[in-house]
């Protein structure tokens, strides 16, 4: 679950210093519905306006400035305080220069992600941003397909009977091994076109949503410095470049090969303990996995997870899980409905404690593979991912 809306995407143009370049955007939003209905740009997550309009006789303009181009999200709704629920939303890369926006209102895709509403996209002409940014989505799109096609089938046959208790682990790691040359492919299309465009925002926002973890693979401590050298020359002083060096250095902290991070956390009876001074040192495998009762997708998971403790307690595997509940009543309450046998703690302060900020945690489940030693080998160790890890790493 993500703790932040998350508007990385892919973009490029080659970057111009600019001194206050001016942007005309001219939308014609089709549908009964849209007229009277209010259009703002957004940008930084949405937490800083741009601009808006008034959508009449299916039409509405906003005109501007920037320094350089940016991913924004233009956003449509009857009130700016009505129901989420009947917001649109649609992301594109805002450029200089006159802009022209099509869209159906029926069919934009919604606020929040809903599987069952429409989900097509606005379509944007005259930022040249944007086509790069189309031209990177063109390159990728047969993999993409595959992969979606692929996580479908994980989700009906792996996950949801995991959900209600039946295990078909075979099959999960199965279409994962399927997923992989696919997501080898999508990752080195990208790092080419990173390589190849290092004046881009689309090639540095892309790079952002790598280190952040989003991506198809982990990236280790030298292609994050590869990627810093990429884009020094053509970024420095740039507050987004500033940002990205941050992100670089939080990713390192927890990167494939660096050693668990402390931090005060609580045991059950309220004692305040030290990570490392808790975490097991008898078993090969341990997995360090953060939750919280009110996170559907963590509930979701724990079936799973007691699954595997079941299956490899015996054979060097522990868990050891971090609740982010600020409310001791909330963590022992979940705890005893799950039946979670493992090793359990809290960090009562949430996504502001210190253990939190120490792993960069932005959403939940998190979860990561550490060994005897201490070192983290593998991320994003959920469901099937978890299971092929331990059976490669116990042959």
């Amino acid at each position: 679950m993500k703790k932040l809306f998350l508007t990385l995407s892919y973009s490029a143009l080659t970057l111009i210093t600019y001194a206050q370049q001016t942007y005309s955007l001219s939308g014609k939003i089709n549908g009964e519905k849209a007229n009277g209905q209010t259009v703002s740009l957004r940008a930084d997550n949405g937490q800083r306006k741009i601009g808006s309009a008034v959508i009449k006789n299916n039409s509405f303009q906003i005109k501007g400035s920037f320094d350089h181009p940016e991913l924004v999200r233009m956003i449509i709704a009857p009130a700016e305080k009505s129901d989420q629920k009947l917001w649109k939303a649609s992301g594109f890369y805002l450029d200089k220069g006159r802009l022209l926006l099509s869209g159906h209102i029926d069919s934009l895709p919604s606020y929040y992600y809903n599987p069952k509403s429409p989900n097509v996209k606005a379509i944007v002409e005259g930022s040249q941003t944007q086509n790069l940014a189309n031209q990177l989505n063109r390159s990728i799109i047969g993999e993409q397909q595959a992969l979606s096609k692929l996580d479908k089938a994980y989700m009906q046959e792996y996950h949801l009977p995991a959900i209600d208790g039946k295990f078909y682990t075979d099959r999960g790691v199965s279409i994962l091994r399927e997923m992989e040359p696919y997501k080898k492919t999508v990752f080195e299309k990208k790092w080419t076109f990173i390589r190849n465009n290092p004046t881009s925002r689309v090639a540095l926002d892309e790079a952002s949503y790598m280190v952040m973890g989003y991506g198809e693979e982990s990236l280790s401590k030298l292609q994050m410095d590869e990627l810093l050298q990429l884009f020094g020359p053509s970024w420095r002083g740039e507050k987004t470049f500033i940002d990205f060096q941050t992100a670089v250095t939080k990713a390192k902290a927890t990167a494939i090969g660096s050693n668990i991070l402390d931090g005060p956390i609580l045991d059950k009876a309220g004692n305040k303990v030290q990570l490392t001074s808790i975490f097991p040192k008898d078993k090969k495998y341990i997995l360090l996995e953060f939750w919280a009762s009110w996170c559907g997708p963590c509930r979701g998971e724990i079936p799973h997870l007691r699954h595997s403790y079941a299956t490899w307690k015996d054979k060097g595997f522990d868990i050891v899980s971090i609740s982010l509940d600020e409310k001791e009543t909330d963590w022992k309450k979940a705890m005893t409905e799950e039946n979670m046998a493992w090793n359990q703690y809290n960090a009562r302060e949430g996504f502001n404690s210190q253990i939190a900020k120490s792993y960069d945690i932005q959403g939940i489940p998190y979860a990561l593979l550490i060994d005897s030693n201490g070192t983290i080998i593998k991320h994003g160790m959920r469901g099937a991912s978890l299971d092929r890890a331990l059976e490669e790493l116990t042959r």
